[in-house]
């Protein structure tokens, strides 16, 4: 969610992406610092906050889904398009 038009149709989840994006991240440095897998699977509150994170993205998921069916309405030419690859030509102008 870097394309500045995205952050602006979407500031709610453009700030709740980055959140998780970071807790995503912090998971994975913690998890890089152990070779125990399953000290890093059990650790408190790793399945909640795993949950979380994956209810956030789905949040997010469905906001950017409903925002590119604007765009394609908007442009049918966009429905030939694959989500990814229209994501790619609003965020970079391709």
């Amino acid at each position: 969610m870097q394309s500045d038009d995205i952050r602006s149709q979407l500031p709610d989840d453009s700030k709740r992406f980055e959140l998780l994006d970071n807790t995503w991240k912090e998971l994975m440095i913690e998890a890089s610092q152990s070779t125990n897998i399953v000290e890093i699977c059990c650790a408190d509150a790793r399945e909640e906050t795993l949950l979380a994170i994956s209810a956030s993205l789905e949040t997010c998921e469905r906001s950017l889904d409903e925002y590119l069916e604007q765009k394609k309405k908007s442009f049918p030419r966009f429905y030939f398009v694959a989500n990814q690859a229209l994501l790619d030509i609003l965020s970079n102008g391709k």
